[in-house]
């Protein structure tokens, strides 16, 4: 598979709108996942994600911005794990369009000038897949 195949891919699975796995590094150096649902996507592979501004993962983005975001498919047919850099965005531009492309969100804050809504921006590095059909094999990879 092509570099541009792997990227399609990559693109394919995560614009399905399932729930997916952050990760993000803590104080001790150790990783710490959550779950996620919920993201705007960007070219190539640029997410922006919401969450509680005095989040501990908004803390530990300060900490140490590098972070994992993992998809998958229905059966895990396919899984894809993108590596990157994270951002912590104040921008009300970029709050307003995360704010439009998650109607979730209203349950949570009161809108996009809301305080207490923290902005992320991942920038992909690195991705990789996994395919069900490749069983055994090492993961296809590409980097950005």
């Amino acid at each position: 598979m092509s570099r541009e195949e792997i990227i399609a891919t990559a693109r394919r699975v995560v614009s399905a709108g399932k729930p997916f796995v952050f990760a993000t590094v803590d104080a001790e150096g150790g990783p710490r996942m959550r779950w996620m649902g919920g993201l705007l996507l960007e070219e190539p592979l640029t997410i922006y994600m919401a969450c509680g501004a005095s989040s501990r993962k908004m803390d530990q983005i300060r900490g140490n911005p590098k972070g994992q975001l993992m998809f998958q498919t229905e059966g895990f047919r396919e899984v894809v794990t993108l590596y990157g850099t994270c951002q912590i965005i104040d921008d009300p531009q970029i709050k307003q369009k995360v704010w439009e492309a998650m109607p979730a969100l209203a349950n949570f804050m009161a809108g996009p000038d809301d305080p207490n809504l923290g902005v992320i921006r991942f920038r992909t590095e690195r991705v990789e897949v996994v395919a069900a059909e490749r069983h055994g094999e090492p993961p296809l990879v590409a980097e950005l």
